[in-house]
């Protein structure tokens, strides 16, 4: 039976239509990178500019936390109902209205709201860029076409840094309403091309049963990529008619409607896991850029350690996009087993050896928990069906981000009895995270998306 990854390789392939797509949801990727890294760095200002408490500044940390599970959600559910680019392109109008505020912004709890708006604006941005890539996609290069979106999202960080040199005078004063201001351009140019040229994905026409619209977008998607194939012929339009029936069918028939969804016996390991390995995962992530400004600054380091950082993540980033679709010498399940071994062993040495180790350790976690993080949410996108797509995705990250929001009430007070004691803790958790991706049940590495013709084929 014909299914939408034969028509998306036989007929439509990879070419210009991908390439938009992968470049606008790429831009706001580099705008969240950009908003990751001052979320921290804010917080080291705002801390002495208006001489906060320990647990102001935790409280700053966790209101951009709550809203991000608040956005996951939002992508969990809302997504499904009004599309993928009306969704994208609401909350990327958002941002540019949050970026321009907080730079006016003039007390505390006006920051406090607007980092919980800017939570919201992640965390909805970021599963759906993934969900979006993934559905766009042929299988043979899925991984690195979503994995672009890290590149991209590492580039921001880098690109955040650079603009530190200009705006502020070290890790704790400057002109930070200005450089806010200045980071609202990519976000307005990210907004106005989503607007323009963002196309809704044909899956999710096929999902809801608007199979003429989706014949005619094939169509289009055709011209765009000058593709020298034939159009869809009507055999071929009754057949896709008949594959997405049977879907809905098969979901109907194992029960998964929206009561269980997830949490249905088919999915319920894969769900648990994820969910877990998504908590240590953001507990991990959070240290670094929660502590990472406090001991750069306790080390009177300068921001071009921080730039190198960044640099050099980008350049191991785009050794793991290199191989990310290679089932035998990467693989999703292989690169997430190498994260969690290096996190381990490099958070155990930054304990022994301390600031000493620093810049290496840095250097070491940020390459593995960016290769971890990119790689769940690609694996999240495999694992679940159409219907439970953005549903399963944004509820793993919104689990992940809730168990963390307590995270800077126990890191500070951590970081005050030892500034390395953190890393110990995080060493022990690494150990559950390698048996975890050990044990993880599938690897959809080259695989077609829609998972149920695949299984029953297998069968």
């Amino acid at each position: 039976m014909i299914s939408f990854d034969q028509i998306l390789e036989e007929k439509i392939g990879s070419g210009i239509y991908q390439l938009r797509t992968v470049s606008i949801i790429g831009l706001i990727e580099f705008c969240d990178g950009v908003e990751y890294v001052f979320m921290s760095i804010l917080m080291a200002i705002l801390q002495k500019e208006w001489q906060l408490s320990q647990t102001q500044v935790a409280t700053l940390g966790s209101s951009f936390l709550g809203g991000v599970v608040i956005g996951n959600c939002i992508c969990a559910y809302i997504t499904d109902k009004i599309g993928r680019k009306t969704s994208f392109s609401i909350f990327a109008g958002l941002s540019v209205i949050l970026v321009y505020y907080t730079s006016f912004a003039q007390s505390y709890n006006e920051i406090i709201i607007l980092r919980l708006l800017f939570g919201i604006v992640f965390g909805t941005t970021s599963p759906l860029g993934y969900v979006f890539i993934t559905e766009v996609a042929v299988a043979k290069y899925r991984g690195r076409f979503a994995f672009s979106l890290t590149l991209m999202y590492v580039a921001g960080k880098a690109y955040l840094i650079f603009l530190c040199f200009f705006f502020l005078d070290d890790y704790t004063s400057g002109n930070w309403r200005g450089l806010i201001r200045f980071n609202g351009i990519p976000v307005l140019l990210c907004f106005i091309l989503s607007i323009l040229y963002l196309k809704e994905t044909i899956r999710y026409y096929l999902n809801k049963g608007q199979y003429t619209v989706a014949f005619q977008e094939i169509e289009e998607v055709q011209k765009q990529n000058n593709s020298s194939k034939e159009a869809l012929n009507e055999s071929e339009k009754d057949g896709l008619i008949a594959w997405q029936l049977r879907q809905n069918n098969l979901m109907i028939k194992e029960n998964l409607n929206e009561e269980n969804g997830v949490l249905s016996k088919q999915h319920l390991r894969i769900t648990l896991q994820l969910w877990t390995l998504l908590i240590l995962a953001n507990f991990q992530n959070l240290s670094i850029y929660l502590l990472m400004p406090f001991l750069f600054a306790q080390e009177n380091s300068g921001f071009e350690h921080m730039l190198y950082l960044f640099l050099i993540e980008f350049v191991f980033a785009f050794v793991i996009y290199l191989f990310i679709d290679d089932p035998k010498y990467g693989g999703r399940v292989n690169i997430i087993i190498y994260a969690s071994i290096l996190l381990v062993i490099t958070n155990l040495l930054l304990y022994i050896y301390q600031a000493s180790f620093l810049f290496v350790g840095m250097l070491l976690i940020k390459i593995a928990t960016r290769g971890m993080f990119s790689t769940l949410f690609i694996i999240c996108c495999e694992s679940y069906p159409l219907h439970l797509r953005s549903r399963g995705s944004g509820l793993a990250m919104a689990v992940g981000k809730v168990v963390s929001i307590p995270s800077p009430y126990v890191l500070f007070p951590l970081f005050a009895i030892d500034p390395y004691l953190p890393f110990l803790i995080l060493s022990v958790l690494g150990t559950l995270m390698i048996a975890l991706s050990i044990t993880y049940p599938s690897d959809r590495t080259q695989k077609h998306l829609e998972i149920y013709s695949d299984e029953q084929k297998e069968e």
